[in-house]
């Protein structure tokens, strides 16, 4: 789809990285250009300097070494950049103008570009020139606060997840410019910031503090909207349910077999339920506990009660959805 675009990466790490790489596996044409010597920071995670994430994080680009704060190297990288259709970078705000491949430069000489700035916290206001790193902006936004179970410390989300928002997000953005630009030959600078990226993750908790004016708290694996729908142990491990309407809690308390879930006035309703939940959840797994999370899983799917199980990590690609979905693929890495 995007077969003929060229891209240059001037990005390191994940995010920044992560947004030119959707990019290169739609066909574009991304050169990436690193630090001599040291390259991006990625690739010491191991110490061959081919690291598996650096890898996964950089696939389907070509790499080219060039020193910025040397004028060659500058001048090189700023040529490159006039070609481009999009440049990404994530350098402290204003250090791109520094180095001579800011916005402005490379505007001069390629009006229609589309530039994209991953920043931490933006390009201006009084955080604008701090370092910003997925933890920090979990902590930032607020999704730590939200993350963890009740009464315990904040807890991290797992994965790089702060920074995959903000690659999706500058993916989005820049394939709008570039919509633009077709439309009226105009490029334009956009930045995405860390903060605001994984603040965009939490519309209903945002939506619901300024509706209640009530600070969202942890609640650990459950909806504090919605009842059941949470993680519930079985015989042999976990099974994720969850039950959106009155019609799909019959159909649950039916294949559990509790009269008293189905008919009790403290579970007849969402907001009944809600205030009785530590009730409610223990005659669910009480039920639960009578079988394996597998059995489970048919029972509710053939109820039609959204169900699961949660995978331990080296059983996700074992899923026969994931094999059928083709979600992983062998392939030859050079180094």
């Amino acid at each position: 789809m995007l077969e003929g675009l060229r891209v240059l990466d001037l990005s390191r790490v994940i995010a920044g990285p992560y947004c030119t790489t959707l990019m290169a596996d739609l066909g574009a044409d991304v050169v990436k250009v690193e630090r001599p010597g040291r390259g991006d920071d990625l690739r010491a995670w191991r110490g061959d300097g081919m690291s598996a994430t650096y890898a996964a994080i950089n696939r389907n680009k070509r790499c080219v070494a060039l020193d910025l704060q040397h004028p060659e190297g500058a001048r090189l990288a700023l040529e490159l950049a006039r070609r481009a259709d999009v440049v990404v970078e994530n350098f402290l705000p204003g250090v791109a103008d520094r180095l001579g491949v800011g916005y402005a430069a490379v505007a001069a000489a390629n009006p229609a570009v589309v530039y994209v700035s991953v920043t931490g916290f933006g390009q201006t206001g009084p955080h604008a020139r701090r370092a910003g790193y997925n933890t920090i902006a979990q902590g930032m936004s607020g999704l730590m606060a939200l993350t963890g179970m009740p009464g315990q410390p904040p807890t991290k989300v797992g994965g790089s997840v702060a920074d995959l928002a903000a690659a999706f997000l500058a993916f989005g953005v820049a394939s709008a410019a570039l919509v633009h630009r077709q439309r009226t030959g105009r490029g334009q600078h956009l930045d995405v910031s860390l903060v605001a990226s994984t603040l965009a993750l939490l519309p209903d908790p945002v939506a619901q503090y300024f509706d209640s004016g009530r600070r969202p708290t942890r609640v650990g694996n459950r909806n504090p909207n919605l009842t059941p729908a949470e993680a519930f142990r079985t015989k042999d491990g976990w099974l994720q349910v969850v039950v959106m309407n009155p019609d799909q809690y019959a159909r649950f308390c039916a294949l559990l077999g509790d009269d008293v879930l189905a008919t009790d006035p403290r579970f007849a309703t969402n907001d009944a339920r809600l205030a009785h939940h530590d009730e409610m959840r223990a005659r669910v797994e009480a039920a639960l506990a009578g079988a394996p999370t597998a059995e489970w899983v048919s029972r509710c799917v053939a109820a039609q009660v959204a169900a699961g199980p949660i995978y331990e990590f080296d059983e996700v690609f074992e899923d026969p959805q994931a094999k059928h979905l083709g979600l992983v693929a062998e392939v030859e890495q050079p180094g």
